[in-house]
């Protein structure tokens, strides 16, 4: 092969392999795009596809309606910045106050952010020290205090050293206890 030849061929090569990059890098930003659109769609479709539970405010707590709930994913940040996935606008909670991730038969780590902390059913949770939660644990975050209620099929084997939230100690105070309203209409099957 001759230099003239030589020389045509690797400055054309390097157009090509450019192209080709760009190529590979678009295909991938498509693919990208696709799989987040999909997921989004998903879950619009199913809006309690990822979560584990929800957490509730305890029954004479300040700082939070009682008639709300919050979803609890399987992992993500809670803090009062609208884009946390567990948004509560509560008094003393930061913008980005919790890290929450959910690990398999063993419960929900609750890992707070930087020299914040919160109480996990009365004993302090900070950075260097994580804290787990179950069906029943008490958060107490900035103003607010939650419990968390898993939903079905979700196990933890870890269980708070507190009181244990069961149907026994259960009263219709309780937030777990749901009664039907006053005013509705019992259907016959």
């Amino acid at each position: 092969m001759s230099t003239e030849i030589y020389a045509v061929l690797s400055l054309g090569m390097r157009y090509v392999f450019t192209a080709l990059g760009a190529l590979i890098v678009l295909r991938a930003f498509l693919w990208l795009r696709r799989d987040r659109r999909e997921k989004h769609e998903r879950l619009r479709r199913l809006p309690d596809a990822g979560m584990i539970g929800e957490l509730l405010p305890v029954p004479g707590a300040a700082g939070l309606p009682e008639d709300v709930c919050y979803a609890v994913p399987r992992e993500g940040t809670l803090g009062a910045q609208r884009t946390c996935d567990v948004c509560i606008p509560a008094e003393g909670i930061a913008r980005e106050h919790l890290d929450l991730s959910w690990q398999d038969g063993r419960g929900l780590r609750v890992t707070p952010l930087g020299r914040l902390t919160c109480l996990i059913d009365g004993e302090e949770v900070t950075r260097a020290r994580p804290g787990w939660m179950a069906h029943g644990s008490t958060l107490a975050v900035g103003g607010a205090l939650l419990r968390l209620r898993l939903f079905e099929g979700v196990e933890a084997e870890y269980r708070p050293r507190a009181r244990a939230f069961d149907d026994e100690a259960a009263d219709a105070s309780a937030p777990d206890a749901w009664t039907p309203p006053e005013d509705a209409e019992e259907v016959e099957p």
